[in-house]
């Protein structure tokens, strides 16, 4: 039984693997356009405009306000048809423009379906991408919405901003919840060229603005109101800078919405600590130097098959600085060098630019890459397991204090607790293949780690100085590897993983490959199936002032089926002791 539920769930891995593969990556300059309220200038002025461009959009009709009796201001139904024929989207504003609350989930049905049925009646696709009346949600109402064919939902910029100067921020797909999509801009009277340009802007780095407007003019909701010469001095915009512009639903050519966050606010709480600590920042790295931006541009082409957008967004740099870059150093995926068939695991710093998890993308955000090193696997040159050397250090009184360090925003450390920031630091290459990285803070505390990959094994160390003046205990240290980027090992189930502790191995889908990793001394080995990813994690003992502790790490590949017999193999070699 367990054979044939490991082949079910083998059969579901593959289907997934491929539908994530058909989704094309975000590129820069990509801005979805909405329009709310069924307002009567999207028909008169607002579609001519889009047009003339070769814009996408979605239109989000409510039959609520008078819309029924007053078609002065609003939109007829043929009208609405007409935007449907010409390629628009018509999404859902709910049939009353009612917000929802926990206390009228039981109405959710009803306000979905009523505008559902008048889509029918005009021959209009049913609803599958929302826009919140008000902005107005409720995470109760999900489920619901998925099971009424919502794929996607559009909220305004709130609570990143208050409400009354219309900013916002870009959606980052993973970290916000499909269901909950944020606003880059929610246009008003007010707004200059400055205000539009600003939220456009935020279309980078993997992040798309979603962009809110309501009537071009908008008489019955003059709050909302955006004058016409302006908005086409945003749509002349948009053109010049040679912008993606689309429709809400055809997010579904980038992004998968069955990866959800575990906390649909988790990301929400981020930006809004970011805020607070002076403004939000963009993940990235620039290089130092011509040496070192040619060494980055060879590790993410090469080797990690970067997009010039993962280049834009781990980089910083522009299109036209990349392609310079690439152009002037002749590195192309094609002129890749060949590698030794006896050479040592390819082992390289991991370049940032593309989130190493599938899923719980919110328990790491902002991801550091100082901690994270890809090794490929010796089976195919494409394929690396993201190694997170440490992910996290905890400590003892960590209730009061937080964690010692953790490589991404998602739970409180010491520092961020005392809003002292952590300057970032880089892998080092020694001569003989041996990568270090090592970073002192604001405590004196050191930590410090050394791999060394050789042509059957990585051999991995870390090490702990306690340079401050307090003892430490209890010092437990969360490594972990993701399987992501290695999509033979990529199934998202514990069926493929065999713990023996202090050794965790993945099993690949056909069965005879395998990674196997593994920490001393170890206080834990387990996986987690939402990355997905595999952990031995060991723990340092105590420390007092002026003590070092070291941890013995191990990572290797393995190919046939007596998982137990390799286990044995490798406890022979003596590493733990070496």
């Amino acid at each position: 039984m367990k054979i044939v539920a490991f082949l079910l769930l083998l059969v579901t891995s593959l289907a997934t693997a491929t539908a994530d593969e058909a989704k094309l990556p975000i590129p820069d300059k990509l801005v979805v356009l909405t329009f709310d309220d069924s307002v009567k200038s999207h028909f008169t002025v607002v579609r001519s405009i889009l047009k003339k461009h070769g814009f996408g959009a979605t239109f989000y009709v409510t039959e609520g306000f008078d819309f029924k009796t007053n078609k002065q201001d609003y939109m007829t139904w043929d009208e609405i048809a007409h935007l449907n024929q010409d390629g628009f989207e018509i999404g859902n504003h709910t049939r009353d423009h009612m917000g929802f609350t926990a206390k009228n989930l039981d109405r959710v049905a009803e306000q979905i379906e009523g505008i559902n049925d008048r889509c029918r009646e005009y021959g209009i696709p049913p609803t599958t991408t929302l826009a919140y009346p008000g902005n107005a949600y409720a995470v109760e109402a999900f489920g619901k919405l998925r099971e009424l064919g919502i794929r996607f939902a559009r909220r305004g910029g709130s609570p990143e901003y208050s409400y009354e100067k219309g900013k916002g921020v870009g959606y980052e797909p993973g970290l916000d919840h499909p269901l909950l999509i944020p606003s880059a801009g929610d246009a008003r009277p007010f707004w200059t060229l400055e205000d539009f340009v600003r939220a456009a802007k935020q279309a980078k780095h993997g992040r798309v603005a979603v962009l809110q407007f309501h009537g071009v003019p908008d008489l019955a909701h003059p709050w909302v109101h955006s004058p016409v010469k302006r908005f086409r001095e945003y749509m002349q915009y948009l053109a010049d800078y040679e912008y993606t512009v689309i429709a809400m639903r055809d997010l579904e050519k980038y992004v998968d919405e069955n990866i959800t966050p575990s906390d649909p606010f988790g990301t929400v709480k981020d930006r809004k600590q970011a805020l607070a600590a002076g403004g939000l920042a963009d993940n990235v790295r620039r290089p130092t130097g011509e040496e070192n931006l040619e060494s980055w541009l060879q590790n993410m082409v090469w080797h990690h098959r970067f997009t010039t957008a993962e280049i834009r967004t781990a980089t910083g740099l522009s299109n036209d600085e990349v392609r310079e870059a690439l152009e002037k150093f002749d590195v192309h995926a094609e002129n890749k060098p060949s590698r030794a068939a006896d050479a040592p695991l390819l082992v390289l710093p991991y370049p940032g630019g593309r989130h190493p998890r599938i899923g719980f993308l919110d328990g790491a955000i902002r991801p550091q890459r100082e901690t994270k090193l890809s090794i490929f696997t010796p089976w195919d040159e494409t394929s690396y397991v993201v190694a997170d050397i440490p992910e996290a250090i905890r400590r003892n009184n960590e209730k009061e204090h937080g964690l010692l360090y953790l490589a991404h925003t998602h739970v409180d450390t010491m520092w961020t607790k005392q809003g002292i920031p952590l300057e970032p630091v880089e892998w080092q290459r020694a001569a003989d293949g041996t990568l270090t990285s090592e970073r002192r803070l604001p405590n004196g505390v050191i930590f410090g780690t050394k791999v060394k990959p050789t042509s059957s094994a990585v051999r991995m160390e870390m090490w702990l100085t306690n340079g401050s003046e307090e003892p430490l205990s209890n010092l437990r240290v969360q490594n972990c590897i993701m399987l992501k980027a290695a999509p033979e090992f990529a199934l998202r189930s514990d069926e493929n993983k065999v713990i023996s502790k202090p050794y965790v191995a993945c099993r690949s889908a056909l069965g005879n490959h395998w990674v196997i990793t593994a920490w001393v001394p170890n206080g834990r080995a387990w996986a987690n199936t939402s990355c997905p990813c595999m952990h031995s994690d060991p723990q340092f003992g105590d420390c007092a002032p002026g003590e070092t502790k070291r941890l013995k790490g191990w990572l290797s590949f393995f190919e046939g089926d007596d998982i137990e017999a390799e286990f044995r193999r490798i406890d022979a070699t003596g590493w733990q002791a070496q």
